[in-house]
């Protein structure tokens, strides 16, 4: 179930003037139902709910709401039926991305997905799109889940010094998001854990090869090398 129909036709009786405004509490009714059918483990009647929520928002051209709904359902499918959840995802990122936020809020929850189902290349794909959204509206919260996530996907795929790069690419852009001191608050406990889970031969190797490929100034990684 990839696909939902966005065609929803108005209650009969409903007028021009009254059918914005009832419609859209109809929707809010939804996702108010939708959180109390999962509080009571009804995954489908939830997905349901948003779903049915979402197409309300659409029809009224709250594209926002609409997309948030549609992640809900998501959300609400991902732990039950992963390939489902999976499908409607895949259904909602071919709409397009209308914001920076969007893509965020898309990228991460869909690499949630892929990461389940064991496909972390995509994963590291939807985390690159998340990478861009959060970027684009200068996120750094949102940045930094995206960069810490897909370093750790590199350490399941065997790749330390791709894990490694992906930290000190994001330290170095968090220095202009949030500043010098922030961005090392935030990345160096990452680098630590890093460094920890890699063991300190390993590790050494991953900076130093990261260091090889990033060859001529400016290089990032080189303001990285005093605290670790």
């Amino acid at each position: 179930m990839g696909a939902y129909d966005d065609t929803v036709p108005g209650p009969v009786g409903w007028t021009t003037e009254n059918a914005r405004e009832r419609a859209h509490d109809v929707a809010d009714t939804l996702l108010a139902q939708a959180r109390e059918s999962l509080s009571v483990g009804d995954t489908e009647g939830a997905t349901q709910r948003f779903l049915r929520a979402a197409s309300l928002f659409s029809a009224q051209g709250l594209s926002g709401d609409a997309e948030a709904a549609r992640l809900a359902a998501v959300a609400a499918l991902m732990n039950h039926d992963p390939r489902r959840a999976d499908e409607l995802w895949q259904g909602l990122a071919a709409i397009g991305d209308s914001s920076g936020d969007a893509a965020a809020r898309r990228g991460l929850l869909g690499a949630r997905l892929s990461r389940a189902l064991g496909e972390r290349a995509e994963a590291l794909q939807r985390l690159d799109m998340a990478r861009r959204g959060a970027l684009e509206v200068r996120d750094a919260i949102t940045y930094l889940d995206a960069v810490s996530q897909a370093a750790a996907v590199h350490v399941e795929r065997g790749e330390p010094a791709q894990a490694y790069e992906r930290l000190a690419m994001g330290w170095a852009t968090l220095v202009d998001l949030v500043g010098r001191e922030a961005a090392a608050r935030w990345v160096r406990p990452l680098m630590l854990e890093l460094r920890a889970g890699l063991g300190e031969e390993v590790f050494r190797r991953a900076r130093a090869d990261c260091e090889r490929a990033w060859r001529g100034p400016p290089n990032p990684v080189d303001s990285l090398r005093g605290p670790l």
